[in-house]
C-alpha cells in the first residue's frame, strides 16, 4: 500500500520548475535532513509525494529534491534554492 504527502509550497515551486518524466508525474531522489534518502519515489502533480505506508515522512524534514537521473545526477536542488 502506499500513501500521498502533501508536499509544502516552496518544494512544489522546486518541482514546477523542473520537467515532467511523464503526464503529471515527476520521479525524484530526496534527501532529509537527518541523511536518509529515498530514491525512485513519485511525485504527482508536483504537489504530492507517493510513500509506502509504513513509511513518515515530514516535509519540513526534506533538504533536497533532485529528479532522477540514472545517467548523470542532474537536477540536483535544495530546497528553497532558485
Amino acid at each position: 500500500m502506499t500513501k500521498k504527502v502533501k508536499l509544502l509550497d516552496t518544494q512544489i515551486k522546486l518541482l514546477e520548475s523542473l520537467p515532467e518524466q511523464g503526464m503529471g508525474f515527476q520521479i525524484v531522489d530526496i534527501e532529509l535532513k537527518n541523511g536518509q534518502k529515498l530514491a525512485n519515489r513519485i511525485v504527482f502533480n508536483s504537489t504530492y509525494l507517493q510513500v509506502n505506508e509504513e513509511e513518515f515522512i515530514d516535509p519540513l524534514q526534506i533538504e533536497l529534491i533532485k529528479l532522477h537521473d540514472e545517467k548523470n545526477g542532474n537536477g540536483a536542488k535544495k530546497v528553497g534554492d532558485n
